[in-house]
């Protein structure tokens, strides 16, 4: 709105013109703002602009010939291979309940690639200790079954038959209540704090981290995008990013590679 009043004598939000939204938009380039705060200021007053002519007051979207600048794609956050093996060959988990259920949260979340709420709605009726499959109802109560590794197992039933509470919930707090997501979020970012320099370290992080390392091994796009319970490829595909980008440093350090340096 200062800028409007200022340029062009107008703070009626109603009376703006394209034209002097494309300025805005060019004198916030010009400033050096971040493209993501230039798409944030003009969405408010897209907002603004759309409740107007719902109301009747105005008669078009003047931000809707005006071109913004490209965004650029946010990489997520990945853990290394090297800091994962660490967290789980080091002493890092104390031995007795609390700690195997620990270290089953912590193998899951990574290993299995589960969200947080799914994390949080386990059960141990969930866990087919004969098959080594783990049940996870994920987004749109879809269902979809999830291999387990040996020794994650053997954590788990260790953790389920040490704890002195009893009840159905796979995971419960320090009390015996039931798991919330800031608990786990705690549990998760002192771990991977322990053995990484990530400065968010959530329980999604690990999620990310699941899927870049199947697909820097050689795993096929469809069949993650199955282990991740996602609806449709697409979103699956921001992963490749990271494999893409792990290919051009194996091609940089190729005794092929004879660019000067």
């Amino acid at each position: 709105m200062r800028y409007m009043t200022s340029h062009y004598d107008e703070d009626d939000l109603c009376n703006i013109k394209g034209d002097w939204v494309r300025s805005w938009v060019v004198e916030m380039m010009k400033q050096g703002k971040a493209p993501r705060t230039i798409h944030r200021k003009v969405s408010a007053y897209r907002t603004f602009s759309k409740y107007a002519r719902r109301k009747g007051i105005m008669d078009s979207n003047p931000v809707e010939s005006v071109i913004l600048p490209k965004l650029q794609t946010r990489l997520p956050e990945v853990v290394t291979e090297y800091a994962m093996r660490d967290l789980f060959n080091e002493d890092l988990f104390a031995d007795d309940w609390k700690g195997r259920r620990d270290r089953s949260m912590m193998a899951l979340l990574y290993e299995t690639g589960i969200r947080l709420s799914e994390l949080i709605g386990l059960r141990v009726s969930d866990v087919d200790g004969s098959r080594k499959t783990l049940k996870v109802i994920g987004k749109g109560s879809k269902e979809r079954l999830l291999p387990l590794m040996p020794h994650t197992l053997e954590s788990i039933m260790m953790h389920v038959m040490d704890r002195p509470v009893g009840g159905e919930e796979l995971f419960v707090t320090d009390a015996g209540k039931s798991l919330y997501p800031s608990f786990v979020y705690r549990r998760v970012n002192y771990y991977l704090g322990e053995v990484s320099t990530l400065q968010k370290c959530s329980p999604h992080v690990l999620r990310h981290t699941f899927a870049t390392h199947l697909l820097n091994r050689g795993a096929e796009l469809a069949a993650v995008k199955e282990l991740l319970g996602h609806a449709s490829l697409a979103s699956t595909q921001i992963y490749t990013h990271h494999t893409t980008a792990k290919l051009k440093e194996f091609h940089r350090a190729s005794p092929l590679d004879k660019r000067p340096k």
